[in-house]
Parts: structure tokens; C-alpha cells; sequence
């Protein structure tokens, strides 16, 4: 890549910054990178081009056609494509059906894209990590910036989200990276606009169909008008708070968790009992956790991930169990599993019988 424009180069200094500090990018490794053609992505492109310069890894672009925009996408397609020869990256394009996608499983296109987007990611990864014999592993560079995380941060709070929830879009999120989660939504324009790079613009993003985008084109010019100031900066201090939080909240867990398994490797009743609510509904996710891999499954562990209602009647009825005012307890859990307890102990239950080597 040509010499960069001055403006452009301080800009990719701050990306290069949040790389380095969050230890984003493994050397040698392969970095698949979604790009849909939007500036934002273009921009994250055009970075990763630039940093292999100073830490060497493999670098492929992935672009998802959702068929949803017709002639729009396939022009999308030939934007990232062109790019990717320019610059002599290796380019793969995958088309999903995403609006049937959405029908057949009853939720919005937004979430259904999003679902179609992580699982064509990861695939493509594992495949070309694979193919390519690469030893150093692989991650997903997605195109998230400041303002998309203050957006979610706002998204979790109106659904009356958790601690987990108020830390918005990570910037390591299990193989996903966000590279530009440090920079605001104007500086990616400004910097792309500085080295003279194309993009096109997705009209979808101006509708307010979706809540992302009524989020962002009405609440927050109407809460920056309300209290005079652009909220961005304190939805992000916030979330970062929260991270900082939900980190030792969850070391805690993870330490309370060894003390509370069994030689069996069941729950403890007494144990989980004695623990504070935030505490014990960790480590009955961590328990959950372990249970669903236990059963062998190739698909993601958290997608079956205790919600806060199962939490809470496992926590009531651990304790009414463990008191004595039952002698057995059952509870229906995600991904076709059941909670047993008795004699002191929870044991998991999967449809081909026991997880753990206890009887409860």
C-alpha cells in the first residue's frame, strides 16, 4: 500500500494501538476479515494491509452476499473483490439466502443476519486454517467502532440487560476481533476519505426498520440534544466499568466453581447456596458450560447459555433442596438437557442420560 496520508497514518497509529494492547492479532496466524463494502469495513481492510507490514499474519476477505439487495449487493461483491485483487489478498464470497433464513426461523432479518454472518465466518475460518496448515490458530476481524459499541451499550440497557450486557461489543469475543473499537465512526471516515478509498453506502442503514438504526438516527440526537452533550463517551466509560466488574465477579466464580464441584464432578447444593446471587449464577453458567461440552456437541457452547429465569429458579430451588424442605428436585434446561437434584447435589441430565458420573 502507498505511503499514507497523514491524517490516515495517526488514525491506523490508535487501531494499531488497541491491536497491540488487546493482543488482537497473533503473529503468524490467519485473520479472516468480514467485509461487506461499507466504509467502515473498507477501512478495516485497508488497515489490515497495513499492519501486516509490522506483524506478519494471513490475511483472507470474506464477503457475505445476503441477497437482500440485489444488483446493490452483487455490486458490493465486485467493490470487495476488486479490492482484494488490488492488493493481492485471497477473496472468498458466500451467498445466503438470509430473508429466507429469517422466515423460516421467525425472527428479524437484523438478527438472523447477524446469526448467518458469525456462523459463515467461523466455518470459513476453520476451513482455510486447515487448508493452509497454519499452526498459530485463526480469528475474525469485524468492523465494530466506538459508536457501534455505544449503540449496543444503549440496546442492552432498554432491554433490561445485566452487567454482561452494559459492556457492549467486545473487542475479543472467542475467535472475533474488533480492530477499530477504539475509533469513532467520523474518524473512519475521515480516514478513508483522506487515502482516496472507495466504499459503498448500504441504504438499509438509513431505515428504521431495524432498532440499531432507530437508535441511532433518533435517540441519540435527541439525548444529545436533552443533556447537551454527545453520550458516546460516558456509554463507553460505562462499559468499561462494567468489563472491569464482570472480570472479577467472574474470577470469583471460576474460584468458587473448584470449590463447589464434587469428586463426582455434580454441583454441591451447600456450596452453591452459600454464595452470593451474582456469584452462584456464574458458576452455574460455568457448570452448564461444562456440561453441554461434555455432550460432544460441535456447535457453540453459548448458544445454550442459562438465561437469567433459569438461573434464578435453579439458585431457589438449590436452596429449597438443600434445606430439606424437598428431598428431589427437576428443572428443564436449554438444548434439551435437565437438572436433577437431590442428595445434596445437581447433576445434568442430557437426552442419552447422565453427564456427570453421580446419581441424583
Amino acid at each position: 500500500m502507498a505511503t499514507l496520508p497523514r491524517q490516515t497514518y495517526r488514525i491506523f497509529e490508535k487501531i494499531e494501538a488497541t491491536c497491540e494492547r488487546e493482543k488482537l492479532i497473533i503473529p503468524d496466524s490467519l485473520v479472516v476479515a468480514g467485509i461487506s463494502g461499507g466504509v467502515d469495513s473498507m477501512l478495516l481492510l485497508a488497515f489490515l494491509v497495513h499492519y501486516r507490514t509490522i506483524v506478519p499474519f494471513r490475511l483472507i476477505a470474506c464477503h457475505l452476499n445476503h441477497m437482500i439487495r440485489g444488483q446493490d449487493a452483487d455490486l458490493d461483491q465486485q467493490l470487495v473483490e476488486s479490492f482484494s485483487k488490488d492488493h493481492e489478498i485471497p477473496f472468498v464470497c458466500v451467498r445466503e439466502d438470509v430473508p429466507a433464513y429469517s422466515k423460516q426461523h421467525s425472527i428479524g432479518l437484523e438478527q438472523a443476519g447477524r446469526i448467518i454472518r458469525r456462523e459463515t465466518l467461523e466455518t470459513i475460518g476453520r476451513e482455510y486454517h486447515d487448508r493452509m496448515e497454519i499452526s498459530a490458530g485463526f480469528r475474525i476481524a469485524l468492523a465494530h467502532h466506538m459508536d457501534d459499541r455505544a449503540e449496543s451499550i444503549l440496546m442492552h440497557i432498554g432491554r433490561g440487560s445485566g452487567l454482561r450486557g452494559l459492556i457492549g461489543i467486545r473487542y475479543l469475543d472467542g475467535p472475533f476481533i474488533r480492530p477499530l473499537l477504539d475509533i469513532r465512526r467520523a474518524e473512519v471516515v475521515t480516514a478513508a476519505q483522506a487515502m482516496e478509498l472507495r466504499w459503498r453506502d448500504d441504504e438499509s442503514n438509513s431505515s428504521d426498520e431495524f432498532l440499531r438504526n432507530r437508535i441511532r438516527n433518533t435517540l441519540f440526537p435527541a439525548w444529545e440534544q436533552a443533556i447537551g452533550y454527545d453520550p458516546t463517551a460516558s456509554l463507553i466509560r460505562l462499559g468499561a466499568l462494567a468489563a472491569s466488574d464482570d472480570a472479577a465477579l467472574s474470577q470469583i466464580a471460576e474460584d468458587s466453581y473448584d470449590g463447589a464441584i464434587l469428586p463426582d464432578q455434580n454441583l454441591s447444593l451447600s456450596v452453591l447456596v452459600s454464595l452470593p446471587q451474582a456469584i452462584a449464577s456464574r458458576v452455574l453458567q460455568l457448570y452448564f458450560c461444562q456440561c453441554i461440552e461434555a455432550t460432544g456437541r460441535e456447535d457453540d457452547p453459548a448458544q445454550y447459555a442459562l438465561s437469567e429465569r433459569n438461573t434464578n429458579d435453579l439458585i431457589e430451588l438449590s436452596a429449597t433442596v438443600s434445606a430439606g424442605d424437598k428431598t428431589n428436585g427437576r428443572l428443564s434446561l436449554p438444548g434439551g438437557l435437565e437438572a436433577r437434584l437431590a442428595d445434596g447435589r445437581m447433576v445434568i441430565i442430557s437426552q442419552t442420560g447422565l453427564i456427570g458420573h453421580g446419581n441424583a
